[in-house]
């Protein structure tokens, strides 16, 4: 008894003498780092930077030595103190990887990451990649990023013309946006909450708002023909419908409305990777199961606030040994890293494969979360579905549903995918709130990889990428709270503006804001959220411009305006 009475009297001592250590962890150009590793050497005391690149460390004294680690930099030690928030820079990689810029498809060179460059052959058998077998080091392969949403104009034009001939193989045809923004009274964005757009006779498109309280729908998604119909737009929580004012096209704007309810938001995030296991991944596989271990373990890390729960599916062909199998949600990372180092590829060789099977079996065979701030699909693929009438029957049916429990699929397109799977899997990704990610040449790892048809991209590691986009779909601001700042994203995530500077006013706002150009302008103006989505674009005739932001959620904005002789920016937080 007196034991163990002097040990939770030493317990409570260490509580009350235990210091918060708190700082920030930015790059060479002082941009925040997301997942950074903090270890006190010869302890398991240790923590990883949030969203800003914020770190807090509770620890039994007034300073202590810190190792910090993060991929492609080296790891170094400092002193942090708990009387002084610390500064902590990590120096530029000290081996550069040519990063590639397309604009207007020709290739420019800057660099950018650290990357080993290695060749692997194509291998069309059975080859076991699981414990048997040492998986490469993480940090190899390189990958981009295309959201559509940021440059919808583009889109448009793109789709209608260079990509133009697969819209008629594949039946998408993601024109008619509608985009819907709904809020909480308190300005917060109203998080995972039922939209549907509707005609008279019933439902056009379901989907659910987002960690920003964005839904995106569509009109005609399967139809090249522009329908005359009436459309309204409702959305349902805590079992009540309200229905909207408007219902216009995204070349109107957006869809706004309050929810006259409290602010309630889920804590979960679901995160599943579906992965081509044919043959042809041969060149790839091994890489992405070391990859996708990294990815899982960091992304655990970063969103320590989070459930996170993570599960997987590997799919091959119908007339393989196995079409489909996989591995439940589970909030412990590490039996879905074992899962997927335990596969091996094989079988294939008809370049389809069974795609539409792999999102069926995620969606049906896999307990998603009924509330959940994200669900995240990301489809690892070299070779899109068949192209029969069934088969694209079962895909439109499955994207359908997906958007309608607000599953975003994210495709991730490694080597030997052709233009008819990339206008496919970038059309699935708008259908359903997501985003277009692609292997690059860039790494030396496999096969030649396909270039998108876009104006530019930007080349980053493919593991950074995705936690990158895990973290910032995954994290959505407490109720009541309105972010302080944004932070500047690295190389490839949007926005990144290095325009000059935009006068906007009031800052922050409730909503009205003037815009004064640098002199006077004619142009454009946007508002672009966090993420780098086109939200609202109008005309600029005047060196002052007024625009509203109200009916957005509370966060930080970006208001760019576009002119013949070049472009400015301001950044407006909207409370």
């Amino acid at each position: 008894m007196r034991a163990s009475l002097t040990l939770l009297l030493l317990a409570l001592w260490a509580c009350l003498t235990a210091q918060t250590l708190t700082g920030t962890v930015v790059d060479e150009t002082d941009q925040p780092l997301v997942g950074v590793s903090l270890l006190v050497p010869g302890t398991t005391t240790g923590t990883v930077t949030d969203l800003d690149g914020v770190f807090s460390l509770a620890y039994d004294a007034d300073s202590v030595e810190v190792e910090f680690s993060y991929v492609g930099y080296n790891t170094f030690r400092r002193m942090i103190y708990a009387d002084r928030p610390s500064l902590i820079r990590f120096s530029a990689p000290t081996e550069l990887l040519e990063e590639v810029v397309v604009i207007g498809h020709a290739v420019a060179a800057r660099s950018k990451a650290t990357v080993s460059a290695v060749t692997v052959a194509k291998e069309y058998h059975d080859v076991p990649t699981g414990a048997a077998e040492q998986l490469p080091a993480a940090g190899q392969l390189t990958a981009g990023e295309n959201n559509d949403f940021s440059k919808w104009e583009l889109w448009e034009d793109i789709s209608q013309m260079e990509l133009a001939e697969y819209r008629d193989v594949w039946h998408f045809y993601p024109d008619r946006r509608y985009t819907v923004q709904l809020t909480h009274p308190d300005g917060s964005p109203a998080v995972d909450v039922p939209v549907t757009l509707s005609e008279p006779a019933g439902e056009v498109w379901a989907a659910r708002t987002d960690n920003r309280g964005r839904a995106e729908l569509w009109d005609g998604l399967y139809s090249p023909d522009s329908l005359q119909r009436t459309l309204s737009l409702s959305a349902v929580a805590d079992g009540k419908r309200f229905t909207l004012p408007t219902a216009f096209s995204f070349r109107s704007g957006i869809n706004t409305y309050e929810i006259p309810l409290p602010c309630d938001r889920p804590a979960t995030v679901d995160v599943v990777f579906a992965v081509d296991a044919t043959g042809s991944m041969g060149d790839e596989i091994r890489y992405l199961q070391s990859e996708l271990t990294d990815v899982i373990t960091r992304s655990g890390q970063a969103m320590a606030d989070a459930e996170l729960r993570t599960a997987a599916v590997f799919y091959r062909d119908s007339s393989d040994a196995y079409v489909t199998r996989a591995q439940g949600f589970s909030a412990r990372g590490d039996r879905t890293v074992d899962w997927v180092r335990e596969q091996r590829n094989g079988g294939g060789g008809d370049t389809p494969e069974a795609a539409d099977a792999a999102l069926l079996t995620a969606l049906d065979s896999l307990a998603w979360s009924p509330r959940a701030t994200a669900r995240l699909l990301f489809l690892v693929l070299d070779a899109p579905p068949h192209a029969d009438p069934g088969t694209r029957a079962r895909l439109q049916a499955v994207v359908r549903r997906a958007a309608r429990r607000g599953v975003r699929i994210i495709p991730v397109v490694c080597s030997g995918m052709e233009k008819d799977g990339e206008y496919l899997m970038r059309s699935v990704a708008l259908a359903t709130n997501g985003t277009y990610v692609f292997l690059t040449d860039d790494s030396g790892i496999g096969g030649s990889h396909l270039k998108p048809t876009t104006d530019e991209y930007d080349v980053e590691l493919f593991n950074d990428l995705l936690v990158r986009l895990i973290t910032s779909y995954g994290a959505a601001p407490a109720c009541g709270e309105t972010p302080a700042r944004t932070p500047r994203r690295r190389a490839g995530r949007p926005p990144v503006f290095v325009e000059r500077p935009l006068k906007a006013f009031p800052n922050p706002t409730l909503g009205p804001v003037t815009v004064r150009a640098p002199r006077n302008w004619t142009g454009t103006l946007e508002v672009i959220d966090g993420g780098g989505k086109l939200l609202l674009r109008q005309p600029a005739t005047e060196r002052r411009t007024d625009v509203d932001l109200s009916g957005l959620a509370s966060g930080t904005y970006y208001l760019r305006l576009v002119a013949e002789d070049g472009s400015a920016v301001a950044r407006v937080v909207l409370r």
